[in-house]
């Protein structure tokens, strides 16, 4: 993702691509960004500075979504990419991913939804595809229990790191490009 910083007009300009997962259809997308390089801010008389920023992205001719193909297992679930070409937004549209309670491990939750996801439509073997189904589903049916995500996400984070190890040992990631760079962001995103 490409961000630039307007200072004088304070607007975040975002031009890239990103992948979104939502359990049903919604006008507003909240997208996680890491910026290249630093905003700096002054906030109470301080200089703040933000490297990540939660952004909404609406619909707009700058946004174009683009929906996958629903898979038997996703049918509550709706799936796509969505690419963004120098899409505006304001500052007081943006806020700190820190100050959301419990962000961090939801985002964890959503990289291991995504994550299995991805594996199970990748997986050929029948047998294993149905063990990363399962794991998909569990993390689900867990989520859903109302545990804190902090629970979940720990409960789930071994099998996660052990469905990456599977999936590292299998011919079909050969034909994923990038797959020894994804590999390390999934586990540090894990830690």
């Amino acid at each position: 993702m490409k961000t630039t910083f307007d200072k004088k007009k304070n607007i975040l300009s975002l031009s890239g691509k990103k992948s979104w997962l939502v359990s049903t259809n919604v006008d507003m997308i909240l997208l996680y960004i890491k910026l290249e390089t630093p905003i700096e801010l002054s906030l109470n008389n301080r200089t703040n500075f933000l490297n990540s920023v939660l952004a909404p992205v609406y619909e707009e001719k700058s946004a174009i979504r683009e929906t996958f193909d629903k898979r038997k297992f996703l049918k509550n679930l709706n799936q796509g990419s969505l690419t963004l070409k120098n899409t505006k937004i304001t500052l007081n549209n943006i806020f700190f991913g820190k100050n959301i309670r419990g962000f961090g491990h939801l985002e964890q939750f959503f990289v291991m939804l995504s994550l299995g996801i991805f594996l199970v439509t990748k997986v050929k073997n029948i047998k294993l595809k149905k063990m990363f189904y399962k794991a998909v589903k569990t993390l689900i049916v867990d989520f859903n229990r109302r545990n804190s995500p902090k629970l979940t996400v720990r409960f789930h984070k071994k099998n996660f790191k052990k469905l990456i190890h599977i999936f590292d040992s299998l011919p079909e990631r050969k034909v994923i490009i990038g797959w020894e760079f994804d590999k390390i962001i999934f586990f540090n995103l894990l830690k």
